[in-house]
């Protein structure tokens, strides 16, 4: 299952000052600015996210039912569903975003595609849940708690290469604005 996603998706705050130490030009610096205080909002909803996954993990750890496993699962699916709309409402914001650089508009379609990603695996871990959550009967637990691991699997994979994917569009952001040129960079995973 989905436990914890570290939060690297964040231009680092440091990134918005680094970029007015480095002294790039103005046209720059807003740009960047504008596109770190959109990526940013991820904090706030994932560190939301994080807390009900830890809830979720704590409670599905207690189960003693299948009403309690199907009560664990609509939390999960709540929780991720949430995020999900929380990405696609990123995604919105990102495409509004108005940027003239033509590499910052390059990392800001790419990272949209990522958060895509996101966003399409989520929903795909969410769905794996709603099999255990749809069980009738505690015979039918196993082969449908099998069925939804091998869904949530596929999430999972599709997560760390997006992961990866990210982490290199915030890097390479980043350095394209003066950040790690000052000791910025991208949020480090808890």
């Amino acid at each position: 299952m989905l436990m914890r996603r570290p939060r690297s998706w964040a231009v680092s705050a440091t990134a918005a000052i680094a970029l007015m130490v480095a002294g790039c030009g103005e046209s720059k610096v807003s740009q960047c600015n504008r596109l770190a205080e959109v990526v940013n909002q991820t904090q706030t909803f994932m560190q939301e996210f994080e807390s009900e996954i830890a809830e979720f993990s704590s409670n599905a750890s207690q189960v003693e039912s299948l009403e309690d496993i199907k009560t664990a699962a609509t939390q999960y699916i709540t929780a991720v569903d949430k995020v999900v709309v929380n990405l696609d409402g990123l995604i919105t914001d990102l495409e509004g975003t108005e940027l003239n650089d033509e590499q910052l508009v390059t990392y800001r379609d790419g990272y949209i595609e990522v958060v895509r990603g996101f966003s399409a695996a989520l929903g795909q871990a969410s769905e794996a849940m709603g099999i255990v959550e749809g069980v009738g009967t505690e015979a039918e637990l196993p082969a449908k708690i099998e069925e939804s691991q091998q869904q949530t699997m596929n999430a999972v994979g599709s997560i760390q290469e997006l992961s990866v994917e990210e982490s290199s569009i915030i890097s390479e952001v980043n350095a394209y604005c003066g950040a790690d040129s000052v000791g910025g960079g991208a949020s480090a995973p808890e």
